[in-house]
């Protein structure tokens, strides 16, 4: 009688955990939005984030079972990007690519939108910039470079593009180095080709799109714009060597609609997680120079505050004035 007893207490316990273990699988999906999710790309089709956002679009519409397609927004230097996502429907079917744009146009730009109207999903990666020259520039250093600047106040020249990792660092540099001649270009491509013509003397590049250009011949890299050496460039100097302070670094990650839900958000948060885990994934990104890092909304958040008041200095002290 006991043992059989015991055998129905087991079946009923075995029969129990199976009708949990089913429950739980069969729980909802966290919906996002009512259809296809718009990945969008302050930037071209053809730009140098247009690969990036593709391939995780491809991963994460596979983790979530829907479809992610980019949808590319360029013009000013971020911002037309950033208020169309600010001013979505808050549902998680529209999600940005953010850049240093978000932190940095508020404080280079007359007319930017504040970081503040979108929320921190998660940070995708970091990496440095890059000092650049053609490769027939007579400076071989960084130290030669800032002794003809010197030389000649005004007449070297910079590639301040709109992306803000250059048009930052190009100031920064001034202020450090000597009068530049600003010349402003609509994007990387643009920018990378004048400096490989001669056309204009410096340029200061995120490393994942400098290493080409580099290991090609077309360009010739001085200088990283950190602290510590970079691993894709062992051998190049940091710029905080020779302008104390210089430490401006690169990174990308997803933002959305302010108000979006907590749970769409985390949904979010968990897919690119996953993807940022993806062989194919981490073999781009660390194959360009950067470092994956994933994480929660809140440290991207605290990221994104801490570059807000890092740049705020850096224009206060470069005595930089919105353009």
């Amino acid at each position: 009688m006991k043992k059989s007893i015991s055998v129905s207490i087991a079946s009923i316990a075995a029969a129990g955990a199976l009708f949990l273990a089913c429950a739980a699988h069969a729980q909802p999906r966290i919906n996002i939005g009512a259809g296809q999710i718009r990945f969008v790309v302050p930037g071209p089709p053809g730009g140098p984030a247009g690969p990036t956002v593709q391939l995780l679009a491809n991963k994460v519409s596979a983790i979530l079972g829907q479809t992610v397609v980019p949808d590319y927004r360029p013009g000013a230097g971020g911002n037309i990007a950033l208020t169309a996502t600010a001013q979505a429907k808050p549902d998680g079917s529209t999600i940005l690519f953010a850049a240093p744009y978000l932190v940095t146009n508020p404080f280079f730009q007359k007319i930017a939108a504040d970081p503040g109207i979108v929320a921190p999903v998660v940070q995708f990666n970091r990496g440095v910039g890059v000092l650049l020259v053609h490769p027939e520039n007579p400076a071989k250093t960084v130290q030669e470079l800032i002794a003809n600047i010197k030389a000649q106040p005004g007449k070297l020249s910079c590639a301040a593009t709109t992306v803000a990792l250059s048009f930052v660092s190009c100031h920064v540099f001034e202020a450090h180095a000597g009068k530049l001649l600003m010349v402003g270009y609509q994007g990387n491509a643009q920018a990378s080709a004048a400096v490989a013509k001669s056309e204009v003397d410096i340029l200061f590049e995120f490393v994942n799109v400098a290493i080409a250009p580099v290991k090609e011949g077309r360009l010739r890299a001085l200088a990283v714009t950190s602290t510590t050496p970079a691993e894709s460039f062992k051998s190049l100097p940091v710029t905080s060597s020779f302008a104390p302070g210089f430490d401006i670094t690169g990174w990308q990650g997803l933002v959305v609609a302010k108000e979006t839900p907590r749970d769409v958000v985390m949904a979010l948060n968990e897919a690119f997680n996953k993807a940022l885990q993806d062989a194919e994934v981490r073999r781009v990104f660390e194959g360009g120079g950067l470092e994956i890092v994933g994480g929660t909304p809140e440290a991207f958040g605290d990221m994104i505050k801490r570059d807000f008041e890092f740049y705020g200095r850096v224009a206060k002290e470069a005595k930089i004035e919105p353009q």
